[in-house]
């Protein structure tokens, strides 16, 4: 595999982690972009909206609005966060 795909998978989880956090543990609460990036340490918003569509396709999160300003998490979001 090659060092992006390793980046991304890091990246993806950092996310999915810190939007648990900001969700409480809980699927179906909506959580919003700029909290999750602050919580993720990360800063471009290209960046995240690669990483949240990446996680939107695995099933991890939905509802999202266009640009990922707020979505919600499922609760294979919230199991995978959390392992």
């Amino acid at each position: 595999m090659s060092e992006e795909v390793w980046g991304l998978e890091e990246k993806a989880r950092r996310v999915l982690q810190a939007s648990a956090v900001e969700s409480f543990g809980r699927a179906g609460v909506y959580v919003v972009m700029s909290e999750v990036m602050k919580r993720a340490n990360l800063s471009d918003p290209e960046e995240f909206r690669a990483i949240a569509n990446y996680l939107e396709w695995q099933g991890w999160i939905t509802e999202a609005d266009p640009e990922y300003g707020v979505f919600l998490l499922t609760t294979e979001g919230i199991d995978i966060a959390e392992h």
